[in-house]
């Protein structure tokens, strides 16, 4: 029969005794603990994932929601002119002022004289 006593007092005397020993050999244990429980883990089998496929078919047009944070001029597709109507222009384009115009030549020189400020 074992004494539980006895192997209490020998417990207690190897951690009183020797506590750098202790410290060691526990944190041995509990990082045998943690591997085998990692093990454990990664050896299950894994459970079967089934995803429901649903095809969607696009037989039709799109549907534009009716809301209001959508612009009633959005068009999901539309085919693009190449060139701009007069009203697009007066709508869209506004021609650069002088002092806009002298910032982006300042710039375009800027950028110009260090690709050539290199070459020989």
């Amino acid at each position: 029969m074992v004494d539980f006593d006895d192997i209490k007092y020998a417990v207690s005397d190897f951690i009183h005794e020797k506590p750098v020993l202790f410290r060691i050999s526990a944190l041995l244990v509990l990082f045998v603990l943690v591997a085998l429980i990692i093990i454990f883990i990664q050896s299950s089998p894994e459970k079967q994932k089934s995803f429901a496929r649903n095809e969607i078919i696009l037989n039709g047009t799109p549907q534009i929601p009716d809301s209001t944070k959508i612009e009633k001029d959005y068009y999901p597709s539309r085919v693009t002119e190449n060139t701009w109507s007069e009203e697009q222009i007066k709508e869209y384009f506004t021609p650069a002022e002088g002092k806009i115009i002298r910032e982006l030549e300042s710039a375009n020189d800027h950028i110009v004289s260090d690709i050539t400020g290199a070459a020989p």
